[in-house]
This record gives structure tokens, sequence and C-alpha cells, in this order.
């Protein structure tokens, strides 16, 4: 941090709003930065330079980039780095350096330069290069709560050295979170792994107060069960003494919510039991829903009315 607060760079933009108004450009011919812009720009510029005297760099960081859209002069490049630089922000000031050297070209001075070169050669250490990867494509990746991209992503990212959180997201998946410590100076990789979302199946079984319901073998409640269950088929059981029980396989969809509603028959009525099978919705007692399968085992023989026509047997041939 010394190296980099005594530089040159820095030096100059402290002496005063006139001292770092611009870097000095190479030709003396060329006007100062104060003197080239005009309208919005210059009053961006103005209302920034007098922010960072004092003291707001947040606020002068927001005018000098705001300047330099209106401008595209790559000379608030250089008043927006030391920006960065008062915000402890050394990634954002490498970069913003780096793009001053390209822009700038020839109208930058051999000491401006030699400035820049400085301060970029001082915060080597304090910026590490983090290669961000993930399972799978098109999922948004986020840095300290700021979207850098989305995956693949193009280059490494450049950061400060310490903490980061990292995210990913994308539709159909789980949000991924890593928290990550960078060292200065020092490449770091990152894989994030996203899951694809699943949405269980829910079933309701309903039947008298006293049965047991089963699910899959297991009893899982009196009277009645609602939870999730894995996709796939199941097999569902209600019994209850003295009633004849009930046994199906019922099978559930991702994200399907099933209702079941089991009424066990006595013995000596004959049948079984016949449940209501509804999905989406649960059956109230007595009431009205259309769109259900109603399974009834038939009545016995000895339960049906008597022929009117008597008991005759066909014979053929005769």
């Amino acid at each position: 941090m010394t190296l980099v607060v005594r530089c040159a760079l820095v030096a100059s933009l402290l002496a005063g709003p006139a001292a770092h108004a611009q870097p000095a450009p190479a030709s003396t011919k060329k006007p100062l930065l104060s003197e080239s812009l005009h309208g919005p720009a210059k009053e961006a510029h103005d209302s920034g330079r007098l922010l960072f005297v004092n003291g707001d760099f947040a606020g002068a960081l927001t005018k000098f980039r705001q300047a330099y859209e209106l401008s595209k002069d790559p000379r608030l490049l250089y008043q927006m780095a030391i920006c960065e630089k008062n915000l402890r922000h050394y990634a954002r000031m490498q970069s913003l350096l780096a793009q001053y050297l390209r822009d700038g070209g020839p109208n930058i001075s051999a000491e401006t330069r030699a400035a820049v070169e400085t301060a970029l050669s001082a915060i080597r250490n304090l910026v590490a290069t983090l290669s961000v990867t993930a399972n799978e494509p098109g999922a948004t990746v986020l840095v300290d709560g700021e979207a850098v991209g989305r995956t693949p992503l193009g280059a490494p990212l450049l950061v400060d050295l310490g903490r980061h959180v990292l995210v990913a997201q994308k539709p159909g998946y789980d949000n991924i979170e890593q928290t990550i410590e960078t060292p200065g100076g020092t490449p770091t990789s990152v894989t994030l792994k996203l899951t694809a979302q699943v949405h269980a199946p829910r079933l309701v079984l309903i039947s008298d107060d006293d049965a047991t319901v089963l699910v899959d073998g297991q009893v899982v409640g009196k009277g009645r069960f609602e939870g999730p269950l894995p996709p796939g088929v199941h097999e569902v059981g209600v019994t209850e003494p003295g009633r004849t029980p009930y046994q199906a396989q019922i099978e559930l969809r991702d994200g399907e919510m099933r209702t079941v509603q089991v009424t066990l028959d006595s013995p000596r009525h004959g049948g079984g039991a016949w449940p209501w099978i509804v999905g989406g919705v649960a059956l109230a007692a007595g009431a009205t829903v259309g769109g259900y399968f109603l399974f009834k085992s038939q009545p016995s023989d000895a339960a049906r009315p008597p022929d009117p026509l008597g008991s005759l047997t066909l014979t053929l041939g005769r």
C-alpha cells in the first residue's frame, strides 16, 4: 500500500483540483481535460472533481464515469482509476489503468506512462485472476452480488485479494453459492456445480380414523397420510380390523399432487374397498368432483336380485 500511495500517479492527483484535472499530455498543444469537455460532460466532470476533493470517492467515480460515457475521453479513465484506488478496488483500478494506456496511446506523456506503470506494478500482488467454470452452460455467475457473465465465461475474472462470494443461477436449477479466498498475485480456479430442481410428487391418502395406512410396506399413519414421495410406482395399503384390506399400486410423476380416498367394506358385504382418486385436490366427504375415477367391487351373487325368468339352462343341439 505504501508504494501505491507514494507513486507519482496518486501524488499528482492529490495535489489539488487543478493539478489532478488530467495527466500531463505528450503535446503541450493539447487542451486540458477541463477545457476539452463541454455541456453535460463538463458538468459531470466538474462535479466529480468537487466530490473527490471532499473525499466522496464513490460519488466522484460516478460523475467521472458519466463524463466518460458522454465524451469517451480516455483521460477520464485515469481519474476513475484513482477513485477506485481510494475505494480499495485494486482490480478495477488495474483494469481502468490498462485501458487508459491502450486508449490514450501517443497522447500520454512519458512521465504519466511511467507513473501508471509504477502503480500497476505496485498493485500486482493485490489482485488475482479467477477462472470460474460450471457444469451447466448458460448459468449466470455473480461475484459479490454483481453479475459478471454467463457460463462458459470468455476469460478469467480480475478480482481483489481476499474473500469473495460466488453464485451461479439458472432457471430449473438450485442456486449454488460458494465462498472463496483469493491470494493476491496467484491465479485461482473454481468449478460451480448446479443441481437440477426436483419437485417431489405428493400423496394424500384418506381413510377411516382407525385404519392403518401403509406406503411401500411401511406404516405411515392412522386414518390419513400426506407427504412427498419419490417419483415412480408405490404400493399403498389400508387395513382395519374387521374390514377388507385395500391394496393398490399408484404411479406418481414429478410435481404431481395425488389424493386417494379409501373406504373399507365389511367382509359380510363382500367386494372390498373402493377408492376415489383425484389428481391435484383433496376430496371432501360428500363433495361433487368432476373428472375422477370411481373403482368399486361388483356385488356378490348372493346380493343380486332373483332372475324373474327363473333359472333356465340352455343346451345347444336339442
